[in-house]
């Protein structure tokens, strides 16, 4: 009987302090809104010190922007048309944006 009571006071004690499913959820993310309408959430990982970013490319295959999550999980979302990419400068730039956002032959 005095093991089903402290076996009982135990559990109830590990269920009060377990987190709910609603605080574990509430981790910051940062949302971004695609061009067809769809909601991207992106992380920023505190260690590497680097924020998730997303690339939104169109329906021709040439990306229009790309969406960073920053350390104050804020979304900086750079458009294609403020890059000044050209064909013969495209080899310059790393990774895929701001190359994507043209096309060349």
């Amino acid at each position: 009987m005095m093991l089903n009571a402290f076996l009982m006071s135990l559990s109830m004690l590990l269920l009060m302090s377990a987190p709910q499913s609603s605080e574990a959820a509430k981790e910051p993310l940062c949302t971004y809104r695609n061009s067809e309408g769809e909601t991207i959430f992106l992380t920023y990982m505190p260690l590497s010190r680097k924020g998730e970013d997303y690339v939104d490319f169109g329906t021709d295959g040439k990306c229009l922007k790309r969406a960073i999550c920053t350390d104050t999980f804020k979304t900086i979302v750079e458009d294609c048309a403020q890059q000044k990419v050209t064909c013969h400068n495209k080899q310059r730039y790393t990774g895929v944006f701001p190359a994507c956002c043209i096309k060349c032959k």
